[in-house]
């Protein structure tokens, strides 16, 4: 089972939105779809859900298309919009009734008491979506959307709304849903993404600038090494740039030097230590953070 995105494009005007997107996503993998706002992530979301028609491009879901087989490419996917449109004067109960008639759910009562509980929404299920906070609303929109057991559930910002508690309940039923779908879906919130994601995607000006694993992703970028001395050192700064390492600040006990291609700075920092006698605390290698890596893809 997979996913294929082939030169996806769609523009507004003179305004490109999304410029020949192309990946894939195979069974099993939580995928991340990071960017700023306005980079065309939700337009991307509805294009591969089939709801918006692209410019290019095509979108294959094992093996059918969304364009030459909507029908049968839509019974395959769940998907949950940024905006949650739900019938708030519907019970909640009711609505998933709804929903299951509408896929024609075998064994409807079952499957609907199965999500209920997935999504904790068993003290809810008799009241009025409308009368619902919004945690709980993003809770019914997640569960109408996994209701019919999808092979790809497509989810824009799943999260929001929801309390830290909540967070945490969502990830597990995310982490879950992953050993039956594929699961690519939207969030503004990167420690959710680092936490739950096998997989990222990070938009920017419509172009995918990035698509790698979350430990290719958060490789180091910047090559810094951070070494903490027992003694103070700031006095042996000429003595360590003599030994052709740059350093970046020293300050007292703390070393930052840049590494270099072809220039093992730690033996020549360890063997500095041993020379004058002096004892390392720690030592390693600065590892940045998705927060900074997204802000480098995405200016």
């Amino acid at each position: 089972m997979a996913l294929i995105v082939n030169g996806l494009s769609k523009k507004y005007g003179t305004q490109t939105a999304v410029a020949d997107l192309t990946f894939t996503i195979d069974k099993g993998m939580v995928v991340g779809f990071l960017g700023p706002n306005g980079a065309g992530k939700s337009t991307t979301l509805k294009m591969i859900a089939g709801y918006l028609a692209p410019d290019a491009g095509e979108v294959i879901l094992n093996g059918i298309s969304n364009q030459k087989d909507p029908i049968a490419f839509k019974k395959l996917i769940g998907y949950l919009p940024e905006a949650n449109p739900l019938y708030e004067e519907m019970y909640v109960k009711e609505y998933f009734s709804f929903l299951s008639d509408i896929h024609e759910i075998k064994n409807k009562e079952q499957r609907i008491q199965q999500v209920i509980q997935m999504l904790a929404l068993e003290t809810m299920q008799h009241k009025k979506i409308g009368q619902l906070s919004k945690g709980y609303k993003q809770r019914v929109g997640i569960a109408g959307a996994i209701l019919h057991e999808p092979q790809l559930l497509l989810l824009d910002e799943p999260t929001s709304g929801l309390d830290p508690n909540q967070l945490i309940e969502i990830r597990s039923v995310i982490q879950s849903l992953s050993a039956h779908a594929m699961i690519l879906f939207s969030s503004h919130i990167l420690q959710e993404v680092t936490a739950i994601c096998s997989k990222v995607l990070v938009l920017h000006q419509g172009k995918l600038v990035a698509n790698e694993s979350i430990d290719q992703l958060l490789k180091p970028v910047t090559n810094n090494l951070h070494v903490q001395f027992e003694e103070d050192i700031s006095h042996c700064v000429g003595m360590i740039q003599a030994l052709g390492i740059e350093i970046v600040s020293a300050n007292k006990q703390l070393l930052v030097v840049k590494t270099a291609e072809g220039v093992d700075v730690k033996k020549l920092i360890l063997q500095f230590a041993m020379d004058m006698g002096f004892n390392i605390e720690r030592l390693h290698v600065e590892q940045a953070s998705l927060e900074e890596i997204f802000k480098l893809l995405t200016h």
